[in-house]
């Protein structure tokens, strides 16, 4: 599936751009099965019934604090795809929101929905390039998606910029049928264990030689099926263990707002132990 968020990257760009737009229940849309996953849920019980999500999005696009508040206030940076942006959930009950809140840091989240892996290390290099020199987060907190979503960049001539798009595995004819993605994913999955082996080292390094506290987590998604031996990290799997789906987000897709609370506090107990 090639999803319909656009990221775009200029010469001059800071952070790429994502083509968000301010509203409310934004995400329902997203979602093919909505309409027949909503037969299942007892309006009576559902905490979303009658509740409307509102989705507030900064400078560049990103759900969370402006860029410009880290001139002044010390914050708490997160990578991640749509589980990590809060995608069916209120800003308040995203854990990156809830952890900023209680550690009293400004929310920098930087999650980018229905993306995979690569566009964090963009995201890495850029926001290294432009903003530590300003100052270092006190925390960082990457969230590992589902690996076999691949992003390909496309040059739009006209408008002189990048547009990165993303892709993810299943039945689905734009993926299979890509040349480069079926022979360097499907036929012989060289490429993705490339960056099994080497993104995690690289995010993991860039924070660890500025002494930032920097936490690897993934929601059951991310396999690291080729992993460095020189690796001294683990990238800890969360698992929501609660299937009801009155527990999901709004949107029926996404882990709900008692699982972020479970990432949140099994973050928080990591950084009070040090």
């Amino acid at each position: 599936m090639k999803f319909n968020m656009i990221t775009t990257l200029k010469e001059d760009s800071k952070l790429l751009t994502i083509d968000t737009q301010d509203g409310i229940d934004n995400c329902m849309g997203n979602i093919p099965n909505y309409n027949e996953l909503k037969k299942q849920i007892d309006l009576n019980k559902w905490y979303y019934t009658d509740k409307k999500i509102p989705y507030v999005h900064n400078e560049y696009g990103y759900r969370c604090d402006t860029i410009d508040s880290i001139y002044e206030n010390d914050y708490i940076l997160t990578f991640g795809c749509s589980y990590s942006y809060g995608e069916g959930l209120f800003y308040e009950d995203v854990y990156a929101t809830k952890l900023a809140k209680k550690l009293d840091l400004k929310n920098i989240n930087l999650a980018i929905p229905g993306s995979g892996i690569s566009p964090q290390v963009y995201n890495t290099i850029l926001f290294n390039n432009n903003f530590n020199k300003i100052r270092l987060p006190k925390y960082v907190i990457y969230q590992y998606p589902n690996d076999y979503r691949v992003s390909l960049s496309t040059y739009e001539e006209t408008r002189n910029h990048l547009d990165i798009d993303t892709f993810t595995a299943g039945d689905i004819k734009e993926y299979d049928q890509n040349g480069y993605i079926f022979d360097y994913y499907l036929e012989n999955d060289g490429e993705k264990k490339l960056k099994d082996l080497l993104f995690p080292l690289y995010l993991n390094n860039v924070w660890e030689t500025l002494n930032v506290p920097v936490f690897h987590i993934t929601f059951s998604d991310y396999k690291q099926e080729f992993k460095s031996k020189y690796q001294s990290f683990e990238i800890l799997d969360i698992v929501d263990g609660n299937h009801d789906i009155h527990e999901r987000a709004k949107d029926l897709s996404h882990n709900g707002r008692n699982f972020h609370d479970k990432v949140y506090k099994t973050i928080l107990k990591k950084i009070k132990n040090g």
